[in-house]
């Protein structure tokens, strides 16, 4: 310390302002980079400016004392007896005083520095107080989680705020929601979860979730806490207090208290609330300090959150998502960079399937703007850009696994990254992930998608099951799970039950969106079955049943593949083309369906057709832009035009391409393609497997295809093994056709009569 002390003294008092300024950002800079790495106190950073503050006086009073006092001349030295006289000893001599300070008095160096060492070393106790009481449970900086009265990632219910304004109360909690899901402690339970027990509960799924309500919640459901609170006004500001309730008594756990002078300040009052209530709770101080600001992770506009808000409770929890979509984009034209409403508007669109362009602009913007969301929404915005934009899908799946390492209870991370394993044929994988998914809420499409994975595998039974599971669950979903089971029936081609239960659907449900369900099963039914006068009636219902919003293209491929079943493919290509021609026209080029048209259109052997079209696609759409499903139509397209071109080898080796990239739902079109490829080949044995793997593959989806290819497959399956002298195989296949289309129109019947003969002469040869 004396060299430290004698080099200060060598200083002039601008040098030393300089050095303890230097040294005082520093000090504030070193406390950041702790605080925001380790966590600390969100005290500790003032504290440490005020103690440098106060230090700034006492250390230019010191420099001021010390400076004076190393500058006086010292006149005269007195002589010891005897000594000898030395002329140097008159001069004056202008040598610091001795390194201990003994000038000056109270403002010495060393009494500075001691004195400030002594103010942060208390400083630094103070935190480690701060920081035992914390995490051991003791004293009134304890957590909920250290005290054990609070489980980490325990499951909370939060209560709406009490208001004399219903609205602003909605704002209020939506937006302690939003803050709140960015905390890895607390698990709010989301809306769709307690919608689902309000119904257990038999009370009103929309209805609100008063304190009373959602005490009686947790106690059912299990839940770990309530945190209910109230707004109340003083003058033209707002008061915010909220309580974290629970026990068995439902006994206030924490109280906290947030004030804003008017609505301008209320979403900082929200987010000094939520802070508090994070902290309180148990999340590391970490967290809790670099959590982005609410107003940045939502808006900073409080009219935008009034209606993003509404539109959110009306889209989830009403079921009106056009109606939610409406107020999204009105969010939208307050705050243009809301981030949270671009891509909400983006996955509601999607789930719809409309509007695609729209869809790509909100999700990108989205994307653009994920700083501004919440860690996991974040996430989720990287990971559905990925997966509905460029199609890069393992791209999106990183991003869903690195959701699941931040918020490893996210069920839509979950049940989206399970769908993406769907597609790479990771079927025992996505069922893990559907059930973890349903575990930690059931959902509506939870219990499909864990369906579809068990039926996959070949596991038909278990599938069902998960249907059963589902309308005990969630018995508001019933029609959603009976036409499921209608359309597995199908899959499995068992076509006489699945019109039996196709029947007794229309029969239990009346309502609009079921007649339109109920309508799309009997025309696929009727399609497969070779009844396409029949198949015909149910086209207008499917299309123009009431919630059930229908692209021009869809409705036209209907009426397209019951001209080609007829033979007729001049009109069905006529009827495909006319529509699109009004497409082209309404629409902008991402909405324009080109990965429906262009295989259809090649299905009719429409080849140049369906080059013109590909062309236009590939000039007004493009590939960043396509997502996962229409890269790979645009592989499928590559090899179904080599297939067209009689180039038997490429178009084998581009179709084994699309499997290995799209092994999941593109594995049935490449069977398809493959088989035919072979067929150009003249390898018969190659076609007839991959006929068969056709006919077998257990993807959701077949029964679209199945209106269009499975007669002929079975008809094609019987001329091949009766070309290879399999007698027996043949007989089977042409059965199995005649059996299918027996009830088919009449204009269908030679063909079948046709598959008569073959059977009797078959038999009649053996």
């Amino acid at each position: 310390m004396k060299n430290v002390i004698h080099e200060i003294h060598r200083r002039s008092l601008w040098q030393v302002l300089g050095i303890y300024l230097a040294v005082s950002w520093i000090v504030l800079q070193v406390v950041d980079v702790v605080g925001n790495n380790f966590g600390l106190p969100d005290w500790v950073a003032p504290a440490s400016l005020i103690l440098l503050l106060i230090g700034l006086p006492i250390v230019v009073a010191t420099a001021f004392v010390q400076e004076g006092m190393g500058a006086r001349p010292v006149d005269s030295v007195p002589e010891s007896p005897g000594a000898a006289t030395d002329s140097s000893a008159a001069e004056p001599s202008l040598a610091p005083p001795v390194a201990d300070g003994g000038g000056g008095g109270l403002f010495t160096w060393r009494n500075a520095l001691l004195g400030g060492g002594a103010a942060f070393a208390l400083l630094g106790l103070l935190t480690a107080g701060y920081l035992f009481s914390r995490t051991s449970g003791i004293g009134p900086a304890a957590t909920l989680v250290a005290q054990g009265v609070f489980e980490d990632g325990a499951d909370v219910v939060l209560a709406d705020f009490d208001s004399s304004d219903p609205d602003l109360a909605e704002v209020v909690s939506g937006a302690l929601r939003v803050d709140l899901l960015q905390s890895p402690t607390i698990r709010l339970v989301e809306r769709s979860e307690l919608a689902n027990a309000l119904t257990r509960m038999q009370l009103d799924e929309n209805a609100g979730i008063t304190s009373e309500v959602a005490r009686d919640l947790a106690a059912r459901e299990g839940y770990g806490a309530v945190i209910q609170g109230e707004i109340g006004t003083a003058g033209a500001g707002y008061v915010l207090t909220a309580n974290i309730i629970g026990g068995d008594e439902w006994t206030s756990l924490a109280a906290f208290r947030a004030t804003a002078r008017g609505e301008d300040d209320l979403i900082d009052a929200i987010e000094s609330l939520s802070r508090d209530i994070r902290d309180k709770a148990g999340e590391p101080l970490r967290s809790v300090t670099n959590s982005p600001p609410l107003q940045r992770v939502t808006t900073s506009s409080l009219e935008a959150l009034r209606v993003y808000t509404r539109a959110e409770r009306l889209e989830t929890v009403g079921g009106d998502r056009l109606g939610g979509i409406e107020l999204y984009e009105r969010a939208l034209e307050i705050d243009p960079d809301f981030a949270m409403a671009h891509r909400k508007l983006g996955v509601v669109l999607g789930n719809m399937g409309i509007r695609r362009s729209e869809q790509v602009e909100h999700l990108t913007r989205a994307f653009e703007l994920r700083d501004r969301l919440a860690p996991s929404e974040a996430y989720l915005a990287e990971a559905y850009y990925h997966s509905a934009v460029t199609g890069d899908r393992t791209a999106a799946i990183a991003s869903y696994e690195d959701v699941l390492e931040v918020a490893p209870q996210l069920r839509p991370a979950l049940n989206n990254l399970g769908l993406l394993y769907m597609l790479a044929a990771r079927f025992e994988e996505a069922e893990d992930l559907f059930t973890r998914a349903i575990e930690v809420a059931p959902f509506q499409v939870g219990y499909s998608n864990l369906a579809s994975s068990r039926f996959a595998q070949g596991r038909h039974e278990d599938g069902l099951a998960a249907l059963d599971l589902g309308i005990e669950s969630l018995p508001a979903s019933t029609a959603f799970y009976e036409n499921r089971r209608v359309r597995h029936a199908a899959q499995v081609a068992d076509y006489d039950h699945a019109e039996v239960l196709s029947e007794a659907f229309a029969e239990a449900f009346r309502g609009a969106p079921e007649v339109g369900r109920h309508a799309g099963q009997r025309k696929t039914l009727s399609a497969i079955q070779g009844k396409l006068r029949e198949a015909e009636t149910f086209i207008d219902d499917f299309h123009l049943a009431a919630n059930i919003i229908a692209h021009p293209m869809v409705a036209a491929e209907s009426r397209a593949v019951l001209s080609a079943l007829r033979g007729d493919s001049a009109r069905a290509v006529s009827q495909l083309l006319e529509a699109f021609d009004g497409v082209r026209e309404s629409m902008p080029p991402q909405d324009r369906l080109y990965a429906l048209v262009i295989p259809r259109l090649l299905e009719l052997g429409a080849t140049s057709e369906a080059r013109a079209v590909h062309a236009e696609w590939i000039d007004v759409v493009p590939e960043q832009e396509l997502g996962i499903g229409g890269r790979n139509t645009r592989r499928e397209m590559t090899a179904r035009f080599a297939l067209a071109e009689g180039d038997a080898d490429e178009a084998v080796r581009l179709f084994e391409a699309l499997e290995r990239e799209c092994p999941g739902p593109c594995r049935l079109i490449a069977s398809l393609g493959l088989a035919r490829s072979y067929e150009l080949a003249r390898e018969s044995g190659e076609a007839i497997r991959m006929y068969e793997r056709f006919l077998g593959d257990n993807v959701t989806t077949r029964w679209r295809e199945d209106q269009w290819h499975r007669a002929s497959v079975l008809e094609r399956l019987g001329q091949l093994y009766e070309g290879e002298g399999d007698r027996s195989s043949a007989a089977s296949y042409y059965q199995q056709f005649v059996d299918l289309w027996a009830d088919a129109d009449d204009e269908l019947q030679p063909r079948v009569e046709s598959a008569r003969a073959r059977i009797t002469s078959l038999e009649a040869s053996e």
